[in-house]
């Protein structure tokens, strides 16, 4: 119906912008917030990302661009305790009531920039017993949060990426300095296109 709404009236060339987006089941999601869009293949992305941090035997979880809250209430029951970090203020208020809604009380969410916030956040867990996940926009990582990374060692990262040539070139600057890559598994969220999303594990060299 709301196609058909858009398609009869369709906004002025240059104008608004039109979003039409199917709410995930059971999650509050506002409307300029992201989520991932492929509910049918996004248990398929969750259950490799929780596999990477079960594999890495963590006992904490920083979750650095945490949206509205999906990775650490997902992977909450993986570890003893989970932060997640986001600028958007209105994804933190959901992924704060996100928790609420699954009894999911071993974590929080802090609104925030991640290169600001990452010292503070690692600086409650042992960076030996901690993984940060990082799931940042297409552009990938800024070089400031990358810096933050390297200076903060957490012993392992797992990237979710939806661009590879961003991917690549954050993976490039990582393992120039202490990391390695271990795995990647390559999760077709968007099929019928060029676009591919990945799980990378990073562990720090031996």
């Amino acid at each position: 119906a709301q196609i058909r709404q858009v398609l009869a009236n369709p906004p002025p060339k240059g104008g608004l912008k039109v979003v039409l987006r199917m709410p995930p089941e059971d999650w509050v999601v506002p409307p300029d917030s992201f989520f991932q869009n492929n509910f049918h293949l996004l248990p398929g992305l969750i259950e490799t990302i929780r596999s990477r941090v079960k594999d890495a035997g963590s006992r904490y979880l920083v979750d650095a661009y945490c949206g509205v809250g999906l990775f650490g209430i997902e992977l909450a029951g993986t570890v003893e305790k989970f932060v997640g970090v986001e600028v958007d203020r209105q994804a933190i208020k959901a992924a704060v009531r996100n928790a609420e809604k699954r009894n999911c009380t071993n974590g929080e969410f802090i609104e925030g920039r991640a290169e600001e916030l990452l010292p503070q956040l690692m600086g409650r867990f042992d960076a030996s017993q901690t993984t940060v996940v990082i799931d940042p926009p297409r552009a990938g990582c800024t070089e400031a949060v990358i810096r933050k990374i390297l200076k903060l060692s957490p012993e392992t990262l797992v990237y979710v990426s939806c661009e590879p040539s961003t991917l690549a070139r954050d993976l490039r600057i990582l393992c120039e300095s202490q990391y390695a890559v271990w795995k990647i598994q390559p999760v077709d969220l968007f099929p019928q296109s060029s676009h591919i999303e990945s799980v990378t594990l990073l562990k720090k060299k031996s």
